[in-house]
């Protein structure tokens, strides 16, 4: 459950940055996962797409994820409408 709580502060992050910016919908996200993170990308995704579509914001938006050296979990690029 690791994996969901990574992809929960993610989604935070991203309606914080709706709120900032004025947007009503995120059209797509970016995030770059190292290899030494410990991360299950398939498992943080699942975890990212049950919150995402929960939310007329982010039902449709797209997660892509970038597999990196390192052991971190950043952000990378941001979409909104």
């Amino acid at each position: 459950m690791h994996e969901f709580s990574l992809a929960q502060g993610l989604y935070d992050q991203l309606l914080d940055l709706l709120d900032e910016h004025g947007a009503d919908k995120i059209i797509m996200a970016e995030v770059g996962v190292g290899r030494d993170a410990g991360i299950v990308v398939d498992s943080f995704t699942f975890g990212f797409d049950v919150l995402a579509r929960g939310s007329e914001k982010s039902r449709d938006m797209k997660l892509a994820v970038v597999e990196e050296a390192g052991s971190d979990l950043m952000l990378l690029r941001v979409e909104l409408e």
